[in-house]
C-alpha cells in the first residue's frame, strides 16, 4: 500500500476538498482517499509519499489528438486554413511512426494527462502496421489510449464530385493525380471490421489500450459505412469517434448534402445506437446541439487548433448553455504549439462565458468535469472514469501549488478555481497512470523526452518526398476558391 499525501486533495469534480489529504493506492486501483490521519490509521505500515507542495486531482484527458508529437509547424506545415492545410501533408511520406507516437505520450505525460483518444490518422504507409506501432508507442510510454481505427471512403481530395474537382487542376496537376495510390485505412467497411477483431485479439490484454471506430467525418464517410460501422460498434460495446462540422467547407458541404441538420442525418442512419463522440463542432446548428444533448454525444472543443487553421472558436458558450456534454482536446495543434493541456483547457473556459454584466459561464467545478470525467466519457473509458474513488484506476496528477497559494503561503479559499486559472503544464510535480508514477521531474523523465524528441526530430527530415510542391500547391489553390465560394 502506498499513500501519496499532499495539501490537498480534489477526488473529483463537484467533490469537496480535502486539506492535508490524501490518495492510497494498491497495485494499480485507488484504495481510499480522505485526511492523512484518517488514511494512515486505516493503512498502518503503508508507505508515505510526501506531495504537501501539491494538489492531487483525477489524471486530465486529452479526448482529441492523433499522435503528432513533433509540431506540424516542424513537421513543414504552416497555419492555414483546413483544407489546404491537409493538402500539404501529401508532400511527405510518414516520419518515425513510433517515435513521433511516443513523443506525444510522453509529453501529454509531462503535462498532467494521463489518458487520450487517439483519433483516426494514416501517414500513407501501411495502416495495419501503423497501428500495431501506436499501440505500442503508448503502452510502452503507460498512457492509458482509446485507438480510434479510421475508415474513409470518399472526399479524398475534395468533398463531393472529386472528378469535377480534378478538372480544375492544371494540366501538369492533373497527370500527377493520375496514379493514386492504395486507399487510406484499412480499405473496405468489411476489411475494417476484419481489423479491429485483429487489433482487439492482439492486444486483448495489454493494460492501458482499447480500440474504437474513427470515422474521419461526415463528408469523408459514405452513409452504407456509417450505418455498417455503428452496427458493428453496438454489437461490440465500443464507441465512434469522428470529426463533425470543424470548417466552413465541411459546413456548407453537409447543409447541402443532408439538408438540414447533420447529426440528424447520422441519428437516421443508426449512427447513435453505439455510443458515440465528435471532435471540433465549430459549426455545428441549434439542431446539432440540441441531438448531441438527446443522444448523449460528448463534443470535443479543440479550440486552439480551430483558431489556427482559421476555423473561428468551437461555439463552447452555446454548448455549456444548452447542456452539452463537452471535452477538451489539444489535436496536437494547440494555441501555444505545445501540449500544455491546462493552457488549453483554460482557453475553452474563456471561450464558454457569455459575454454580458450576468457573467454567465462554466464553473470551475464544470471546467474540471470537461477535463477529466466528461473526457472519458469522449474516450468510451469505463464509468465512473475521472474520480478518485476507490475501485477507480490510480491515474492522477500532482500540481504544485506555489503559483495558486494566497500571499502568506496558506491554501486560498477558491483553490479550485485558481488552479484553473493560472497553473501551466510545468507545474505538474507528478503523473500516475495505474498506480506506476510515469512522469515526476526526475532526470530520467527529462532525458527520455530529449531522446525522443531527437529521434523523432531526425526521422522527420528522413520522409519520403511524395508529391511535388507544384502540384500540392495547385490543389492547395483549387480549394481556396471553392472555401471562398462556400
Amino acid at each position: 500500500m502506498r499513500i501519496f499525501r499532499a495539501r490537498l486533495v480534489i477526488p473529483s469534480a463537484g467533490s469537496e476538498p480535502i486539506l492535508d489529504g490524501c490518495v492510497a493506492i494498491s497495485a494499480d486501483r485507488i484504495a481510499a482517499v480522505g485526511p492523512f490521519e484518517e488514511i494512515r490509521t486505516r493503512f498502518t505500515g503503508g508507505e508515505v509519499i510526501d506531495l504537501r507542495h501539491a494538489v492531487i486531482l483525477p489524471g486530465l484527458v486529452n479526448a482529441h489528438q492523433h499522435g503528432r508529437g513533433i509540431s506540424p509547424l516542424l513537421l513543414g506545415y504552416q497555419d492555414d486554413a483546413l483544407e489546404p492545410w491537409i493538402a500539404a501533408r501529401r508532400r511527405h511520406g510518414p516520419p518515425d511512426v513510433y517515435a513521433v507516437t511516443r513523443l506525444a505520450a510522453e509529453e501529454m505525460l509531462a503535462n498532467g494527462v494521463t489518458a487520450t483518444l487517439h483519433a483516426n490518422y494514416n501517414y500513407g504507409s501501411d495502416y495495419r502496421q501503423e497501428l500495431d506501432t501506436t499501440v505500442r508507442a503508448y503502452s510502452d510510454a503507460g498512457l492509458r489510449a482509446t485507438i480510434c481505427i479510421g475508415y474513409q471512403d470518399r472526399g479524398f481530395l475534395a468533398y463531393g464530385n472529386e472528378a469535377e474537382f480534378v478538372a480544375t487542376l492544371p494540366e501538369d496537376a492533373r497527370k500527377a493525380l493520375h496514379s493514386r495510390g492504395a486507399p487510406p485505412y484499412a480499405g473496405s467497411v468489411a476489411e475494417t471490421i476484419g481489423l479491429m477483431d485483429e487489433m482487439s485479439a492482439r492486444f486483448e490484454d495489454t493494460p492501458l489500450i482499447s480500440f474504437a471506430y474513427g470515422p474521419a467525418g461526415p463528408q469523408w464517410v459514405s452513409d452504407e459505412a456509417w450505418a455498417a460501422l455503428a452496427r458493428d460498434a453496438a454489437k461490440r460495446g465500443i464507441g465512434l469517434h469522428f470529426h463533425l462540422l470543424e470548417s466552413p467547407l465541411q459546413a456548407d458541404w453537409c447543409r447541402k448534402a443532408f439538408g438540414g441538420s447533420t447529426l440528424a442525418h447520422l441519428r437516421r442512419l443508426g449512427v447513435f445506437e453505439a455510443a458515440a463522440s465528435c471532435a471540433h463542432g465549430v459549426y455545428m446548428s441549434e439542431e446539432d446541439m440540441t441531438l448531441a444533448r438527446e443522444e448523449a454525444v460528448v463534443v470535443v472543443a479543440n479550440p486552439g487548433s480551430n483558431l489556427r487553421l482559421f476555423n473561428g472558436p468551437p461555439p463552447a458558450a452555446e454548448l455549456h448553455r444548452r447542456g452539452c456534454v463537452v471535452a477538451v482536446g489539444t489535436d496536437n495543434t494547440a494555441l501555444a504549439d505545445d501540449e500544455d493541456y491546462l493552457a488549453e483547457l483554460r482557453l475553452y473556459a474563456s471561450l464558454a462565458r457569455s459575454p454580458g454584466v450576468e457573467a454567465i459561464g462554466p464553473s470551475p467545478v464544470d471546467i474540471l468535469r470537461t477535463a477529466t470525467t466528461s473526457g472519458g466519457k469522449a474516450a468510451f473509458l469505463p464509468a465512473g472514469y475521472g474520480s478518485l474513488a476507490p475501485d477507480q484506476p490510480a491515474d492522477l496528477v500532482a500540481i504544485d501549488c506555489a503559483g495558486f497559494e494566497a500571499p502568506d503561503g496558506s491554501m486560498a479559499k477558491n483553490p479550485l478555481s485558481l488552479l484553473l486559472a493560472r497553473a501551466k503544464g510545468t507545474d505538474v510535480a507528478l503523473t500516475m497512470t495505474a498506480g506506476v508514477v510515469r512522469y515526476a521531474r526526475r532526470d530520467q523523465d527529462l532525458e527520455r523526452r530529449i531522446h525522443w524528441r531527437r529521434v523523432a526530430t531526425a526521422s522527420v527530415g528522413k520522409r519520403e518526398l511524395r508529391q511535388d510542391g507544384t502540384t500540392v500547391a495547385a490543389i492547395q489553390q483549387a480549394l481556396r476558391g471553392r472555401r471562398r465560394e462556400a
